[in-house]
């Protein structure tokens, strides 16, 4: 089984229990991003993969997906920099693509058992933005998804089916709740009878 675990600029994100709006999105593993504003950016972005397996991990270059991010309700919107995700994300230096060994054509990237990889990263000064939000402070406004396709390989050096291990990087608003002040209206003072003489 291939588990790894997600980081970014301001450090390693805890894993967290998915809830049912997170299992929604296919997430497989689910962190604990930071808290964002409207308008405040994030970057820094990147994903590694470790074998946990006995043997190898192979995975198809043709296969994989770009990581995304999607916004959880239609007042919520995020703005990316750059637009075209084959600008934004970049494979990491430490994977080498190499022509596949059965003549497919296919370039392939093996991972010996036990070994961590960082398999992908936003490229220098690539970025979200948080535009705008109808959610409420505390609450998750968008997911940063991070797909992995890839193929166990037996002891025997036999190639498994493509599986598919989603990993998601759930953030939530930074909005802070405006506590009514309640106003408290002066008695006024009694006015003062006039008394008339006689």
């Amino acid at each position: 089984m291939s588990t790894s675990a997600v980081f970014a600029a301001a450090g390693e994100y805890q894993e967290t229990t998915c809830t049912a709006e997170l299992t929604s999105q296919s997430c497989d593993v689910c962190f604990t991003g930071e808290k964002i504003a409207p308008g405040a950016q994030i970057t820094g972005f990147f994903d590694s993969w470790t074998n946990k397996n006995q043997s190898e991990q192979i995975i198809y270059r043709d296969e994989q997906v770009m990581p995304e991010m999607v916004a959880l309700s239609s007042g919520t919107v995020f703005t990316a920099n750059p637009l075209d995700p084959e600008s934004f994300w970049k494979f990491g230096s430490a994977v080498i693509w190499t022509d596949s060994a059965t003549g497919t054509g296919k370039q392939e990237f093996m991972l010996d058992a036990g070994k961590t990889v960082r398999f992908i990263e936003a490229d220098l000064g690539a970025s979200y933005t948080l535009t705008s939000t109808d959610k409420a402070g505390g609450e998750v406004v968008g997911v940063l998804k991070f797909p992995l396709n890839y193929h166990n390989v037996d002891a025997d050096g036999n190639e498994g089916a493509k599986e598919t291990h989603m990993e998601c990087v759930a953030y939530t608003a930074d909005i802070a709740t405006v506590t009514p002040v309640e106003t408290v209206q002066p008695t006024p003072e009694p006015k003062q009878m006039t008394t008339v003489k006689t």
